[in-house]
Formats: C-alpha cells, structure tokens, sequence
C-alpha cells in the first residue's frame, strides 16, 4: 500500500482515523444554540457557551462586595449571560481582578473543582483577550482554549517513529492514556514556543538548549468536544521535534510514566483499531504529524473529509 500501513486496509484505517477525530468533534452547532447551553459575553463580545447550572451559579453569586452591590453577570435575553453589562471595569486586568475574585469564592463553596493555580486567556470570537481566568473555569465557561502539543520523533532510514509517552495513572485528567514527547496547556501571556520548551524540559527531560535549536512550530488543529457535559473548545499549536536516536527520553514531573519508541504507521493503527488508547485530542496532531509525513495520503479514501476534520 502506499502508506505502508500493511496490517489493514486503507479504507479500514482512514475509516478509523475519521472516527477518532469525529469523537473528539461530538458538540454540534445545533448543541451550542440549544437550552444545553447558556451563551457568555463578555461586555458585547460573545466568549463562551455555558452550562445551565453554571450559569444559574454566576448569576446567584456575582454580586461584587463593594458599597453599590455591583452585579457582575447578568441575563442578556433568554439565553444569554453577560460580565460586566455596563463595562464599569474597562481593562482586561480589571475584569480579571474582579473575576478572579468571584472564582475564588466559588472554589470555596464547591462550585470551581480541579484549581490549578494557572491563568488561561479568555478570548472572543474577534480574537481578542478580554481577560484572563482559572483555567479550571475553561470548560466550565466554554471558552476557546489554547495549549501546545510535541511530536518527538527520529527518523531511521526512510522509517519515522514516534516517542508515545504513557500517562500517570494518578494524572487528574485521562490517567494510564498515551499521550505525546509533551504537551500542555498554553498559560496567559506565554508564547507557544517557549511552552513547548519549557514542557519538553519538565515531562521529558529534553535540554532547553537543544528544543531552542530544533522544535519546530509546524500546524494547529482544533475541535469542539463535551467534557464532564460541558463544551471543550480547544485549539493546539504542533510542534516537531526530531530526535537523535541515542535520545532516550525520561519522565520528570511524574506526569508520564514511561515513554516508548513505536513504528508512526504502528501508532496510527493503535489510533485507529484500538479507540481509548490515546488521550483523544492527542489523535488530532498525530494524524496531521502523519499526513505532513506522508503517511496518511490524498491517494487514500476520505483523505478530504479527514484533513478538514482536523480543524473546527
């Protein structure tokens, strides 16, 4: 076959690698305008689609400590909540202080779980950032998240393997998956390149110096999935990162726990034959890391459909 994927047929595994995609794309626009979802604007700008529940928890408990009794959410129509109506607070540092505050107070009471301690940029539809918030509020707010994903690979021969780490069984998120070299999430006021350093540093022990020389920011993709029935809408910067063979890389912070050299044409098989396996939005830059590699070809079935998939 042309790709070299000789276990299977190609139809069969571009079947499967579609599959893989569209489970990471199961939140249709018919879902974010429906009454699963209460739509955020942050002033005018629309940033968000939020659950029911936690829509009704912002507006019980924005209310601002202040002399006036400042409401900080209020309804905008019948399906729709707004920060900051009035635009008392004109910065983006501003609203963040002010919502920072209120999450605090929110974690307090239950209502926040998983606390990071990290800040993620809330971003409108137009691309601007209107603030920044806990990014353990990302999903529960709905807003556009961004993060940073590496393959590390090495090149034998004509061959390309790539470096699939395992994740800890005791990770908060997606525990004993395959995952990437790294990845992370991008935090507010981080440039991409320098996360993807800094994540190749603490989960691979990969040399800063030696990721400043040769990672390579290559794509992005992004998808649109339910989380804990909240809407996840995440866009990943791909990085490449070609690797000397001598290069064993080695868990660090206790995220991964082993790491493990396999054939890419192996991987996309696991993606597509063993559903489960791969922390899911893992799936999305392998399979684009495959196609710039040429091993996912437009001679194969569903080539168009797989590569717009990529992108939502």
């Amino acid at each position: 076959m042309a790709s070299g994927l000789n276990q299977s047929s190609d139809s069969d595994l571009m079947w499967g690698l579609r599959n893989a995609v569209e489970s990471c794309n199961d939140v249709t626009k018919e879902d974010l305008y429906s009454d699963k979802f209460v739509d955020l604007l942050v002033n005018d700008s629309h940033v968000g689609h939020v659950r029911p529940d936690f829509a009704r928890a912002l507006l019980e408990h924005g209310s601002l400590n202040d002399d006036d009794g400042y409401v900080l959410f209020t309804r905008s129509g019948n399906n729709t909540i707004c920060l900051d109506r009035e635009n008392r607070y004109k910065s983006a540092e501003e609203k963040t202080r002010v919502v920072a505050e209120l999450f605090e107070k929110m974690r307090e009471l239950a209502l926040i779980p998983g606390w990071r301690n990290e800040m993620f940029p809330v971003v409108s539809d137009a691309g601007e950032i209107c603030m920044n918030v806990e990014r353990a509020t990302a999903s529960l707010l709905g807003i556009k998240a961004f993060g940073v994903h590496v393959n590390g690979f090495v090149k034998k021969n004509s061959n390309v393997f790539l470096w699939v780490g395992t994740r800890s069984k005791d990770k908060q998120t997606f525990p004993g998956m395959l995952d990437h070299l790294s990845a992370g999430g991008l935090p507010a006021g981080m440039p991409p390149t320098l996360c993807a350093i800094k994540e190749l540093s603490e989960e691979a022990g990969v040399p800063e110096k030696y990721s400043e020389k040769h990672v390579k920011s290559v794509s992005c993709v992004s998808y649109r999935m339910f989380y804990k029935e909240c809407v996840k809408r995440d866009v990943l910067f791909c990085y490449d990162l070609e690797l000397e063979e001598a290069f064993v890389p080695k868990p660090v912070d206790g995220e991964v726990e082993s790491f493990e050299l396999l054939p890419i044409e192996k991987v996309c098989e696991i993606i597509a034959f063993e559903p489960g396996r791969f922390k899911p939005n893992c799936v999305l830059v392998i399979i684009d890391f495959a196609i710039r590699k040429g091993i996912v070809t437009c001679d194969m079935p569903g080539y168009f459909e797989l590569v717009k998939a990529l992108r939502r």
